[in-house]
């Protein structure tokens, strides 16, 4: 007979080599390899999403409104600058009423070190030196020095009232604050 007219026989692959096996099972695996690497990349890189104190947090938003609120029925101005050479850090304070003796300067800034990204917080107690004058030592600020940091969060507070900002380079310039609007 003739070999054109006879059926060729089909050689069968081994089963890994067959083209459905991936079609059929790749997409699968593919899919469980990827949840697999999101889970791990959850579990190990996750940000906190809500506080541990978000309770507390949340009644503090009342108080700090109705502080802001103080802030600007006094009509409060200040003007913060950083005396590098003398070690001081400057305050002048202007509004309606009378001055407090104190007030508290809470310096925050992003710090990065090694994996993490931080918020450093500093806090720094201003005594009043003349009326509307205040002062402070910056010795007593761990690693703050001229040019060590280039954005704070200010935040300049008594018990009655607070003022808050941002303070861009603080070695070149001083900082003006006003009461929240």
């Amino acid at each position: 007979m003739d070999a054109a007219l006879l059926p060729l026989k089909k050689t069968h692959d081994a089963w890994y080599k067959e083209p459905w096996l991936l079609l059929v099972a790749g997409g699968p695996a593919i899919v469980v390899c990827a949840s697999l690497i999101t889970g791990y990349i959850a579990m190990h890189g996750a940000d906190k999403v809500v506080a541990e104190d978000y309770y507390k947090q949340g009644l503090m938003i009342n108080k700090d409104i109705q502080r802001d609120a103080k802030a600007r029925e006094l009509q409060l101005q200040a003007s913060i600058r950083a005396d590098f050479a003398n070690g001081k850090m400057l305050l002048q304070l202007n509004g309606k009423g009378r001055l407090p003796d104190t007030i508290q300067l809470s310096l925050a800034n992003a710090a990065a070190g090694g994996n993490t990204v931080s918020e450093v917080i500093r806090r720094l107690p201003l005594q009043q030196t003349s009326p509307g004058m205040y002062e402070a030592d910056m010795k007593s600020l761990a690693n703050f020095t001229a040019g060590s940091v280039k954005l704070f969060h200010l935040k300049l507070e008594t018990s009655d009232w607070r003022m808050t900002g941002d303070w861009f380079d603080p070695e070149q310039r001083p900082v003006q604050l006003h009461a929240a609007k």
